[in-house]
């Protein structure tokens, strides 16, 4: 009797810790898929947002990266699509857009992941209009002929699951950084 028990007590012991280490693995595995997703959408929909600021790309892709609320009071982009956007005179070939995560976390029994990142855009290739050539000569020489450099910013971002997939319902600007 006193054996059975032994060994009884040795089985549950066993599978009490295969039970914790397979939770563990499950955590961990939900944890990293979910940081990946986010990872990804961060830095495709933060590129597809510079690509409708700087070349005009079409605004309405942005929805499968933002919530809505998020697109109709996002200041880059009013800015952006506007009359005054500082790249309206500009025709922009191309562009280097570099998102770095400084940090992200995302339970994954929880609908909302918290990320820290720095989006720069270092380089942007293109020209002045020819028909803007000559004002923006007169109005500040020949440095007005290149298109004005992209704030290199530190955001908190905010995402949430809907429908299992991630979106990005808010972006606070922590601080513009200097080069």
């Amino acid at each position: 009797m006193r054996k059975l028990k032994r060994f009884l007590s040795f089985i549950a012991a066993r599978m009490f810790l295969l039970t914790i280490l397979s939770a563990l693995f499950i955590i961990a595995f939900y944890l990293a898929m979910n940081t990946a997703n986010c990872w990804v959408l961060i830095s495709d929909g933060l590129d597809a947002r510079a690509g409708v600021v700087l070349m005009g790309s079409d605004a309405s892709e942005l929805s499968d990266y933002f919530r809505d609320e998020f697109l109709d009071k996002d200041d880059v982009l009013k800015v952006g699509l506007s009359d005054t956007s500082p790249y309206r005179d500009y025709e922009i070939r191309g562009y280097d857009h570099r998102v770095r995560m400084v940090s992200v976390w995302s339970w994954p029994w929880e609908d909302v992941a918290r990320a820290e990142i720095i989006e720069s855009i270092p380089a942007i290739d293109g020209t002045i209009r020819s028909s803007r050539r000559e004002a923006a000569l007169a109005a500040g020489g020949e440095s007005r002929l290149s298109p004005p450099k992209w704030a290199t910013s530190r955001y908190r971002v905010t995402l949430v699951r809907t429908g299992g997939r991630w979106r990005i319902s808010n972006l606070q600007l922590i601080e513009q950084i200097e080069e």
